[in-house]
């Protein structure tokens, strides 16, 4: 496969909502099993493309690769492949060519999408917001006169219909968020309930009371749902308590949620003054 197929292959799995780690070499003392500027592709799914060697030293860079697209940072590593004086960060491998081979995995995110279901007062403000963060929106509503172009002009996609029904035939990937801010309680429940039968591995937030939030999670155990494989995945109520009333600052406080969330910031949330 060529070095153009890998790269084009890549593009698709982030169009498809997928992390993506790229495999270089980088440098090579002695002898290994290819060149500089080799490349291979490893997707989240754990689909390859390309290789770079194959054998012992192609599974530690490939091991490397999901632990890189796990943390979403890149990484250099040397593996020796029974060089006599390998470097002491070398990561031996079981080989016999006798050189040492260096990598620098790199890993490419997709750009985020933010699944809105619901564009009334407070689903405008979340997909405004959304937009100038940098996520890619997409709106669901019931209602076609919130579901608009005209409202949502920046949106990658604007859907006036049956709610769950249509979130059902989103390909969602785990980089996806999910807001779900429609009102009735009946759409909202049955929205998260397919987030969940599709095995959504991605994060959601649900607009709702404590109340509310009580009953949709014991509707779903009761419906047989193992809440607990999702924990740590659905909040609600959704947002940061700042005492946020209009709904301006409700999306503040959603939003504000989702940046901590994936920037793995400390909770409770503090503040950087030092007065």
């Amino acid at each position: 496969m060529s070095s153009v197929e890998v790269l084009q292959w890549i593009l698709d799995e982030l169009s498809r909502g997928r992390r993506v780690a790229l495999i270089s070499i980088t440098d090579k003392q002695g002898s290994g099993p290819r060149d500089l500027g080799a490349i291979m592709a490893v997707s989240s799914t754990g689909e390859r493309k390309g290789t770079i060697g194959g054998g012992d030293v192609e599974r530690i860079l490939v091991e490397e690769a999901n632990k890189a697209i796990k943390e979403n940072k890149p990484r250099k590593i040397k593996v020796t492949l029974g060089a006599e004086k390998p470097p002491e960060d070398a990561v031996p491998a079981r080989a016999l060519c006798g050189g040492v081979v260096e990598a620098f995995v790199n890993v490419f995110s997709p750009k985020p999408r933010l699944v809105i279901t619901g564009g009334g007062n407070v689903g405008k403000p979340i997909g405004d917001l959304g937009h100038m963060l940098g996520f890619s929106v997409i709106v669901f509503d019931t209602n076609p006169q919130l579901a608009s172009r005209e409202r949502f002009p920046y949106a990658e996609r604007v859907v006036a219909g049956d709610v769950p029904e249509e979130l059902g035939k989103l390909d969602l990937g785990e980089g996806d968020t999910v807001i779900i801010a429609h009102g009735d309680p009946e759409v909202d429940y049955q929205s998260l309930k397919k987030l969940i039968v599709k095995g959504f591995k991605g994060h959601i937030w649900a607009l709702c009371s404590k109340k509310r939030a009580s009953w949709m999670l014991d509707r779903l155990q009761r419906e047989g749902f193992n809440i607990e494989a999702f924990k740590g995945r659905i909040h609600a109520p959704a947002g940061l308590d700042i005492g946020s009333d209009t709904p301006e600052e409700i999306a503040v406080s959603i939003l504000a949620d989702v940046i901590c969330e994936y920037k793995k910031c400390v909770k409770p949330v503090r503040s950087l003054s030092i007065v």
